[in-house]
């Protein structure tokens, strides 16, 4: 017991580094860059917007995409994007047309529920899906455009995916 506890208390030392260089309650001085795009996918002629939230680095840096649950929209969570990018990430907010806030936006509040579940099915589950792949393949492009901004920032070997709620059900697809 005796050799246990010093040991304990050395490893404590030893690791106390690496916990204090991230604070997840740390707010970033500079705010990361935002950037609305639209991908569009002609095969399905549908349009698929996004945000980006970009680190401060320029060098290549790993990819989250998020999927916003039912009724949301890509401005939804900002503070997941700008936690993330803060931290080095870029991270792609999708918007799923169909069973984003335009279901519910211009409706009566007395029909917003209904309108919600109406949206809540399996063809727009599918949609969902769909944008995904279809987003990255564009991601892959802007990558290697000489002119885009996302020119050369996007480390697409090291790709990860969140979800809200109807967006969580998309992320496990």
């Amino acid at each position: 017991m005796r050799i246990v506890l010093p040991l304990v208390g050395l490893m404590g030392l030893l690791c106390a580094p690496l916990h204090a260089a991230y604070d997840p309650l740390m707010i970033p001085k500079t705010m990361p860059g935002m950037q609305d795009m639209v991908v569009k996918d002609a095969k399905r002629d549908r349009e698929i917007p996004i945000r980006v939230y970009l680190p401060a680095s320029t060098a290549p840096a790993p990819v989250v995409l998020f999927s916003h649950g039912l009724g949301g929209s890509r401005e939804n969570n900002p503070y997941l994007g700008n936690h993330w990018a803060a931290r080095g990430y870029v991270v792609v907010f999708l918007q799923h047309l169909g069973s984003d806030e335009s279901v519910w936006k211009d409706k009566l509040i007395t029909e917003r529920m209904a309108a919600l579940k109406n949206a809540a099915n399996l063809k727009n589950f599918l949609l969902r899906v769909q944008d995904v792949p279809v987003v990255i393949d564009r991601l892959t492009r802007w990558n290697q455009e000489e002119t885009h901004p996302l020119k050369g920032r996007l480390d697409l070997k090291h790709l990860g995916m969140s979800g809200h709620s109807f967006g969580g059900s998309t992320t496990a697809r």
